[in-house]
């Protein structure tokens, strides 16, 4: 079995009135975490990062370039 290096995270903050979510990757193979924007409704981003700190980052530089 593959020994899961990631600690458990859930986290969910707002940004400019969009909603950014992180939480880890269900592939526990690959490991890290998955992040997604979101208008409410609307998934309008979501990607892999190797940190949560990456995330936020990739998260509201997607939301800066709208």
């Amino acid at each position: 079995m593959t020994e899961d290096t990631y600690p458990e995270i859930t986290h969910e903050e707002a940004y400019k009135g969009y909603t950014i979510f992180i939480e880890n990757n269900a592939d526990r193979y690959r490991g890290g975490y998955e992040y997604t924007v979101s208008d409410g409704g609307d998934e309008l981003e979501s990607g892999l990062v190797f940190t949560v700190e990456d995330g936020i980052s990739e998260a509201k530089t997607f939301i800066d370039s709208l």
